[in-house]
């Protein structure tokens, strides 16, 4: 679960609720990124999926599948039409923002990255 605070209200003002217990974890969130906008959230977990979530609303855009273990980071590029996430599965892989698909997987490290 994410939750986006008002630091001065000391008030959620949204929960971001969708990764999901799994053979490998128990749902938790291991990361997240927010644009400089806050209009986009991007978040990996130990489900190994990474999630888009419409900063504003809470809602779900993209589930992205594809790691086959924890996501351990992620980020977007400047513009948020790409987002990066490294795993446990000694994986990077680059992301279409806007669609969701995986155009990119980077393997050969030995260990976790």
């Amino acid at each position: 679960t994410i939750k986006k605070w008002d630091a001065e209200m000391v008030v959620v003002l949204l929960t971001l609720v969708g990764h999901e217990k799994n053979e490998v974890g128990d749902g938790a969130v291991s990361c997240f990124r927010i644009t400089l906008d806050g209009q986009i959230v991007c978040s990996g977990g130990s489900d190994k999926t990474v999630r888009l979530w419409n900063g504003a609303t809470g809602a779900p855009s993209h589930v992205m599948r594809g790691h086959n273990e924890r996501v351990d980071a992620v980020t977007l590029n400047v513009d948020a039409s790409r987002v990066y996430s490294t795993s446990w599965d000694k994986s990077i892989r680059e992301w279409d923002a806007a669609s969701g698909e995986c155009f990119r997987t980077l393997l050969g490290h030995t260990d976790g990255v």
